[in-house]
Formats: C-alpha cells, structure tokens, sequence
C-alpha cells in the first residue's frame, strides 16, 4: 500500500489492518464529528494551524512506526528544501502523513533536519512508480482524474466584486473555486505528466467521480464512500466482461 496525501491516510488504514468498518468510524470520528481544518489562524504560513489535524492523526494512528504496519506501506511527501519527492516508508506514522497531506498554503509545512516537507501531491500525487519494481499488479485510485479548477462559465471578472455581490453570487449557486482548491491546483499542476505515467503503468485505475466534492466539504463524506463504491462495482464489472475500464 502506498499514497499521497488523502490518498495516505487512507491506506495507512488499509495497511494497519483494519476493516472497512474500523475504517469508516475511524475517519468519521475524525473528518466529520471534528473539522481536522478548523484552527484557523493568521495566513502568515497558512490559513489553519495545523494542529487539529496533528492531533486527530495521533489519536488515530498511535504511537505506530511505518515499519510497524501489518501489510508494507509508504507514504511520500514533497521536500521543498531538496526539490523532490521523498518516500517514507520508517518513522512515526502520524508525523509522515501529517506531511504527506501538508496542502501548501492550507496546513504549515512539517520542519525536520532543517527541511521543508508539504503535500505529497505536489510533485507526486498518484506514486505508482515507487511500488512498480516491487509488485506485479498495481491498482490505482486516482481521486484527481477529474479535479480540473474550474469556475462558472457566467464569471468574467479580473477581480473579486463587492462584498454584497459575492454574497449574492452565493445564495444564487453560482460558485467560485474556493481559496483551498486554488492552492491545492496551483500546488498539483507540475505532478500532471507522472500522474499520467502512472496510470499508464498500472494494471488497474479506478477513478471515483468526487470532482465535483469541494475539498472541505466534510458533509460529503457518505456520498464520497457511495461514489467510490459504485464506480468501482462498474469498473470491475466491465473488467470481468472483457471490456475496459468505465469511468
């Protein structure tokens, strides 16, 4: 098991041994009854202060080293400091994810032996390439096959309108990409080209349709599940028919 980011805490799971039940309360204890985002601070470093998240992370994953897991599993996180993607497959569990997630801008970076680590998105969101000389087959889940940054074809605006007319906008359904998509696309756009690698060197890619769940729309969370069950049931199922694989 491998992943970025959501995509890490997820498996990390997996990799832990739990059942998709344990799964399930685990992260809804943690995404949904407690909002992992909602320390909001001054946006010196970022807009949160990261320690709901820290905190929610160790409550879930313990004092677990990576190497610990029942089945292996990494985890990768961008170095700023290097310039490159970092595998982590030792040290606390917690602590690798909680920088395998490190949205820049969203959530402060985690500092370690004078390095910069964030998202693992960044450069790297969809890291079949660290398992490909270790497995055969590789199922990959690429949340982000479909997360184009995207707004209303309505909008032709160089700049933010008056606070009443955003307002309006709002109460209307007409919906600007939110400040945490923007720096979640802006922060992705370089991992692009090996995301498309990856998918060409799996033996599997399930793609759920969750584009259009906003990134901290945390009530989406049964609906994220249900999405990701039933595009599954009909990738398999066109598997098993002898056709490709349906979106």
């Amino acid at each position: 098991m491998g992943g970025a980011s959501i995509g890490a805490i997820i498996g990390a799971g997996y990799a832990a041994g739990w059942s998709v039940s344990d799964m399930t309360q685990v992260y809804r204890a943690s995404f949904l009854a407690q909002n992992p985002l909602s320390d909001w601070t001054l946006p010196f470093v970022s807009l949160v202060g990261g320690r709901a998240v820290s905190r929610l992370l160790e409550e879930a994953y313990g004092q677990r080293d990576v190497e610990d897991l029942v089945r292996p599993f990494f985890c990768v996180s961008t170095n700023l400091t290097a310039g490159k993607t970092v595998v982590h497959r030792s040290g606390r569990l917690w602590k690798w994810l909680r920088a395998s997630a490190a949205i820049p801008g969203v959530l402060p970076p985690v500092f370690q032996g004078g390095h910069v680590f964030v998202d693992g998105g960044v450069m790297n969101n969809l890291p079949v390439d660290v398992m490909r000389d270790q497995v055969g087959d590789i199922i990959a889940v690429d949340i982000g096959a479909d997360d184009a940054v995207v707004a209303p074809a309505s909008l032709d605006e160089f700049e933010l309108p008056a606070l009443w007319r955003v307002v309006w906008d709002w109460l209307t359904g007409t919906r600007r990409p939110s400040l945490a998509r923007l720096m979640l696309g802006s922060g992705m756009v370089n991992s692009a080209a090996s995301t498309h690698a990856a998918r060409a060197a799996s033996s599997l890619v399930l793609c759920p349709p969750v584009g259009d769940i906003d990134l901290l729309n945390w009530d989406a969370f049964d609906l994220a599940i249900e999405r990701g069950y039933e595009s599954t049931k009909r990738t398999l199922e066109a598997r098993l028919n002898g056709g490709g694989a349906a979106p």
